[in-house]
């Protein structure tokens, strides 16, 4: 959801992914569908299509924490973490 978020992000004010609801009504469900079928899922932690620049060390700490909180709760294997965006020393 580029731009639905905070400041124009892809994360909303507690730094958790905004998530395409009508494209994907429930992650957890999702997940947990795959890993009855033997699949494992992997969450893409970053979204260079929506490259988030110019906010502060804080807010990109919100975000990777709100990344991680998401990872889990859905239930994913993996995190992807590509060089783009602002976060590029991770």
């Amino acid at each position: 959801a580029c731009g639905a978020g905070v400041n124009g992000s892809f994360h909303d004010h507690s730094g958790r992914p905004v998530v395409n609801t009508t494209r994907f009504p429930s992650l957890k469900a999702m997940v947990a569908k795959a890993h009855s079928l033997g699949i494992t899922a992997g969450w893409y932690g970053n979204n260079c299509d929506c490259y988030e620049s110019g906010f502060g060390e804080a807010w990109v700490d919100q975000e990777m924490s709100g990344d991680v909180a998401s990872t889990v709760e859905y239930g994913f294997d993996s995190i992807k973490l590509d060089g783009c965006g602002q976060e590029l020393n991770l």
